[in-house]
């Protein structure tokens, strides 16, 4: 084989694997717009009155993102056709890791909210019974679509939001409130915003990269 031969060959293997991120771990503009609803999500919830809209809007955010990102991966990412990513060992742990982590919370609340109306179930308001049920897809979520660090970080707070705004209330913001429940919510709350925007910094750069394994790959495929 000859060196060129070589270097083509190593070229298009390079190329596979970038490709392939953006079957999985790398975002592009999902990973941008998932930064602009968690942003949305966390000031319309702390800022805006709790309208029946409001609360809709927010509890849909995380459907909204999830399909969005979905479209983006198979219709635009992906449209070269579809190459699946091949996580590291350390990555699928990880990962695990995060779903394993998320039953676990969602098991720990759910047994508070339901163990002291437990002979009374039916007592259960459409909120508690909206909240558990946003609660529970989460672990679906985050095991289906939640791969990368901040695609979990950032969906486990759209969903968590959804969860307290079907009970009645919102994350509020830091300094908001002087109760120290309140003010404990808003301090776990703070670093979703952070991480939002670290996750719409990666997604431009992300996206710049595919432009650029895209126009490869047309040169690739175009007769000399």
């Amino acid at each position: 084989m000859t060196s060129n031969a070589q270097d083509h060959l190593h070229e298009v293997e390079s190329l596979t694997r970038s490709y392939a991120r953006y079957s999985r771990s790398a975002g592009g503009v999902g990973s941008v717009l998932g930064g602009v609803l968690c942003l949305f999500s966390y000031l319309a919830g702390a800022l805006l009155p709790l309208t029946p809209l409001v609360r809709a809007t927010l509890i849909a955010v995380p459907a909204l993102w999830l399909l969005s990102k979905w479209w983006l991966t198979h219709r635009f990412y992906q449209r070269f056709g579809h190459v699946e990513e091949q996580p590291a060992a350390a990555a699928r742990r990880v990962h695990v890791a995060g779903v394993v982590v998320t039953v676990l919370v969602a098991g720990l609340v759910s047994w508070k909210r339901l163990s002291p109306v437990w002979p009374h179930l039916s007592a259960l308001s459409a909120g508690d019974l909206g909240y558990l049920l946003v609660l529970w897809l989460l672990p679906l979520a985050a095991w289906r679509w939640l791969r990368s660090p901040l695609d979990f970080i950032v969906g486990v707070f759209l969903f968590c939001q959804a969860a307290v705004v079907s009970a009645g209330f919102a994350y509020p913001l830091i300094g908001a409130t002087h109760d120290p429940q309140s003010t404990l919510m808003a301090l776990i709350a703070l670093e979703f915003p952070l991480a939002a925007l670290a996750m719409i910094g990666l997604g431009m750069v992300e996206h710049r990269r595919y432009r650029q394994i895209e126009r490869r790959l047309q040169q690739l495929a175009t007769p000399a």
